[in-house]
């Protein structure tokens, strides 16, 4: 019976170590490049370009285009801030955003945004890579 169990955890243990490997994010090819991000409750395309340090945003069919800064904390998190130029236009934007990449795909990956030290802002959304 000992054996049997013993058996069960090195198993198992052998899986998780498998699957550890298995789930590896590949966020490092969605650093630079333009994505779509369509709001599913409001049907509003976001149009975005990142590029080193700096991410262009615009509603799709609007010329408006804001900018931020971007700090990569980690291969799959990075922090957003406003610019001093897109401050100007939405003064509202002080706060910045933590994106955390859960999970990439072949052309998209799925974020979550949260606001550090705001408990009830939390987005999961789908970023799709055009470019």
């Amino acid at each position: 019976m000992k054996k049997i169990v013993i058996l069960l955890l090195l198993i198992s243990s052998l899986f998780s170590f498998e699957s550890g490997f298995a789930q590896k994010n590949n966020c490092k090819k969605f650093k630079n490049g333009t994505f779509k991000l369509v709001d599913e409750k409001s049907g509003t395309t976001f149009m975005i370009e990142r590029k080193g340090k700096l991410q262009i945003e615009q509603i799709k069919g609007n010329d408006l285009k804001l900018t931020f800064n971007v700090e990569w904390i980690d291969e799959c998190t990075y922090i957003v801030t406003a610019t001093k130029e897109t401050l100007k236009i939405k003064p509202d934007f002080t706060y910045p955003i933590k994106v955390e990449i859960l999970e990439t795909k072949d052309k998209s990956y799925i974020s979550r945004s949260t606001i550090p030290g705001i408990d009830n802002f939390s987005k999961e959304a789908e970023i799709f890579l055009t470019e």
